[in-house]
């Protein structure tokens, strides 16, 4: 599970992605949605990911949030 995970984050060379980008991933892998969702929430029960949320705003308006984004980081041996 864990090889599996890291492979995502080692293709964009990131150890923070957008959900997006991971599941656009998995899906281009040949899984289906429904494993994709599979695989991060168990990754993320695992402790292998950790799930946050990053706020979307305006430069000229930092305080007006217009939406978020999901972000998987992967957690390393500092996180254990």
């Amino acid at each position: 599970m864990k090889r599996l995970v890291e492979e995502a984050f080692n293709h964009f060379g990131n150890k923070k992605l957008y959900k997006e980008q991971f599941i656009k991933y998995f899906l281009n892998k040949g899984m289906s949605k429904d494993e994709v969702d599979k695989l991060w929430i168990e990754a993320d029960r695992m402790n292998i990911i950790s799930i946050g949320v990053k706020p979307i705003v305006r430069e000229e308006e930092p305080l007006k949030i217009l939406g978020h984004v999901t972000i998987f980081r992967l957690k390393g041996k500092e996180d254990e």
